[in-house]
């Protein structure tokens, strides 16, 4: 018998299945007055809660809110550019709150080809991606970093179908099949 059988069985001896529940789910009958008050205290608690944080976690935090965004974002088809590796990059460096330039030192890459990065002027290698890894201690592995970059390039492999003419024909002696693939 499990944990939680034990104590259901425990609660049932003295209490019936509706009261049960009620003691562990909140209930939707309260007035609008209530439920006002409710908000507000939870709001201000919140708020505390907030404003009470160090540093170090609200980093922490913000780290794991981009990474738990990019791994929904993994499980979606296609490319949104907001999850490209220039702006999950530029968002990182604010959440960080350095400039392009402490940020280059830190990760030993030179500004200027972190600003191409950021524009988009230059792409990554997977380099950037173990530095970036290490730089957050860990929190956003390196694969997450290549992925943000690799489904751009799957993207532009999907959709861009007159680049794909242009090279095909510049293949000879094609292979052909009498079978559809």
């Amino acid at each position: 018998m499990s944990k939680s059988e034990k104590i259901y069985k425990d609660l049932s001896q003295e209490f019936s299945d509706e009261e049960i529940s009620m003691g562990y789910v909140f209930p939707d009958d309260l007035d609008s007055q209530v439920k006002e008050a409710a908000n507000n205290e939870l709001r201000k608690l919140r708020l505390q809660s907030l404003s009470e944080r160090t540093e170090e976690q609200r980093l922490f935090a913000e780290l794991m809110r981009m990474k738990l965004l990019m791994s929904d974002y993994f499980e979606r088809k296609g490319f949104e550019e907001a999850f490209s590796l220039a702006k999950q990059l530029g968002q990182y460096i604010r959440v960080l709150g350095r400039t392009q330039k402490e940020f280059a030192k830190e990760i030993d890459l030179h500004p200027t080809k972190l600003s191409r990065l950021l524009n988009e002027g230059e792409n990554p290698n997977v380099v950037l991606a173990y530095r970036l890894e290490a730089h957050c201690g860990g929190i956003i592995p390196a694969v997450y970093w290549w992925k943000l970059y690799a489904k751009k390039i799957e993207e532009e492999v999907r959709m861009n179908e007159s680049k794909r003419k242009v090279e095909g024909n510049k293949v000879s002696n094609q292979l052909r099949f009498g079978i559809s693939a």
